[in-house]
């Protein structure tokens, strides 16, 4: 089965969330990834959350469809072999703090020398260059610099910590994967690898975008529900409803809104789409009068974008998520499938994530090792075999 990214070959030195999440979306796509670990315990994410000796779901969950060489960098046969490793790969994800590459010799200078067609996605919290580059971080921190959380909340007042990790992903793993698949288009044309810089910082403040060009009009203020998008205007906000649950609105454009005050007969909210603070509350009192369930049935007959807030599990469980190829089933359990859907190429079938150093023994050998060599250097600490 043809598939997007066949013939594409990962070196995936990324651990955690941003890096893993891009090369698992690469593996879904048909490349080959390679994931290079320390022997000594490889991913962190292994041990997150770990049970029973396991590895952690957290890892399992990103690690989908990879396979691991266990090698230690630090070590010069280490990284040597991963030199020679490069030249019949494509592309190199890494998440290091910059200038680790280069502590190791394995700068992007060197590293394109031995393979001009390589393209080296570096994930980081600041970028490569600027003050804050060595500065460690993780998610809130950078949406926190990025000006996100301070427009994050609620109407009631204080800011909140997003459920999904925005700036990992987002501002991370999605813009690293825009920026490599665009560098493997001019590769096509140009024969010449090249270097992509992935700031979740600055990710994360471009996602920003709209929200500072209204802001710098005048037309909103980025705090909590202090914007048309986050809670200040009754037609796009979020509603508890009787029993404690929520609603969402998001009856943005004027037919939307229509639909809204004639479905629940209120003439009187017509001219009030854009209105403040006081019709927001008046809107909030409908819906505390009706249950989640009983306005989800309500709502089913009426084009107003109008939809229940789910849960998570709900969410998983609801038959939108299976209609839309969303879950599927794992050894571990049920498990978020690959979001991209493409005609022309079907996302690769699920895969197990790789034991560290599960593939050990089988890339040494297409290298040209004997047996003898990877046992030799297994008893170092240069490797490890599963």
């Amino acid at each position: 089965m043809e598939r997007a990214l066949n013939g594409v070959k990962v070196l995936d030195l990324s651990m955690n969330l941003p890096g893993p999440y891009l090369t698992w979306l690469l593996a879904c796509l048909g490349a080959q990834v390679l994931k290079v670990e320390n022997p000594d315990g490889g991913d962190y994410s292994r041990a997150i959350g770990s049970m029973d000796g396991n590895d952690s779901p957290y890892f399992l969950a990103v690690n989908r469809g990879k396979k691991s060489l266990a090698l230690n960098l630090k070590d010069p046969a280490g990284r040597e072999i991963f030199l020679r490793l490069l030249k019949d790969y494509d592309v190199l994800v890494e998440g290091f703090r910059p200038g680790v590459m280069a502590r190791l010799g394995l700068d992007f200078p060197l590293l394109s020398q031995a393979q001009p067609r390589l393209i080296q996605v570096a994930v980081s919290g600041y970028g490569q260059e600027g003050s804050l580059a060595q500065r460690a971080g993780h998610d809130v921190n950078y949406l926190a610099l990025a000006g996100v959380l301070d427009m994050t909340g609620s109407r009631e007042g204080g800011l909140a910590i997003p459920g999904v990790q925005v700036a990992d992903l987002a501002g991370g793993s999605l813009m690293g994967l825009a920026g490599l698949l665009a560098a493997l288009y001019q590769r096509e044309r140009t024969g010449a690898g090249q270097y992509v810089d992935a700031a979740m910082f600055d990710g994360s403040m471009s996602m920003a975008t709209m929200v500072w060009s209204g802001a710098q009009a005048g037309l909103d203020d980025p705090r909590p529900a202090g914007m048309t998008l986050n809670g200040a205007r009754p037609c796009y906000n979020l509603y508890r409803t009787a029993e404690g649950g929520w609603f969402s609105l998001g009856a943005l454009e004027p037919k939307f809104w229509l639909n809204f005050c004639e479905a629940l007969e209120r003439p009187d909210l017509l001219d009030k789409q854009l209105a403040g603070r006081e019709v927001v509350e008046e809107v909030a009192a409908i819906f505390a009068g009706r249950t989640r369930d009983e306005w989800t049935e309500f709502w089913a007959g009426y084009d107003a974008c109008c939809e229940p807030v789910l849960s998570l599990p709900e969410a998983m469980e609801s038959s939108l998520a299976r209609q839309r190829g969303m879950v599927e089933q794992a050894p571990q359990g049920v498990q978020l499938a690959c979001p991209l859907k493409m005609s022309g190429s079907p996302p690769a079938p699920a895969a197990p994530p790789p034991a560290l150093g599960q593939d050990t023994r089988q890339v040494m050998a297409g290298l040209g090792y004997s047996q003898a060599e990877i046992d030799d250097m297994a008893a170092r600490g240069v490797l490890a075999t599963a």
